[in-house]
């Protein structure tokens, strides 16, 4: 799994990697950049390792896969 060092209840900043799919980029320019994690990585049927997040601004909730995703600097 890829490394990522957040658990349930903190705020991340995110930002799809280069070869992100086009559902992740819509989802983080729709939705973020800033998302809370609501469950800790795991392995999601048609996603691979995903991670479940929620959005403040928006209400949006669901999973992105770890390998479309980095954390903003």
């Amino acid at each position: 799994m890829k490394n990522f060092p957040f658990k349930t209840g903190d705020i991340v900043e995110l930002r799809p990697t280069k070869g992100a799919s086009q559902r992740t980029k819509n989802r983080i320019r729709e939705n973020g950049p800033r998302f809370n994690v609501r469950q800790s990585p795991r392995s999601v049927l048609d996603l691979g390792e995903s991670v479940f997040l929620d959005s403040d601004k928006t209400g949006w909730f669901g999973w992105l896969p770890l390998s479309e995703v980095e954390v903003a600097q």
